[in-house]
């Protein structure tokens, strides 16, 4: 259950009906973040332009982008965007064993990052 209000389409200002009118022509419907967001229309539209802006084509493939996107999201645990960016890179042709490797990735590093850190373990100069 959300801690805040989620805003429906009817309710919505007329500044985030076109927010979600373009949310739903380019994903095909309004993410429940963006539904709670517009309780504060600014920031959300912010939100939603950082994301765009990090995610738009530059020295970075789009595959790599959500791979990063999806690893930050397996160590913050947000099922969410878990969810959302599996899906997403499963609709740009990742298979099971490529998300598995990412998995394999992420546990490696995080396990090493946890025995550094508990071991008190720092860079050599």
């Amino acid at each position: 259950m959300s801690t805040v209000k989620l805003i429906q389409d009817q309710e919505a200002s007329p500044e985030v009906k076109q927010v979600f009118a373009n949310l739903e022509k380019e994903k095909g419907m309004v993410p429940t973040t963006f539904r709670a967001l517009a309780n504060f229309p600014d920031y959300m539209k912010a939100t939603l332009m950082k994301m765009k802006t990090a995610m738009a084509p530059g020295k970075i493939d789009a595959k790599t982008k959500m791979l990063i996107a999806l690893t930050t999201s397996i160590n913050n645990g947000s099922d969410m965007c878990i969810a959302n960016f599996s899906k997403q890179l499963k609709n740009m042709g990742v298979t099971d064993e490529e998300l598995l490797e990412v998995i394999a990735v992420i546990d490696s590093a995080t396990g090493m990052n946890r025995v550094n850190t508990g071991l008190r373990i720092f860079p050599q100069e």
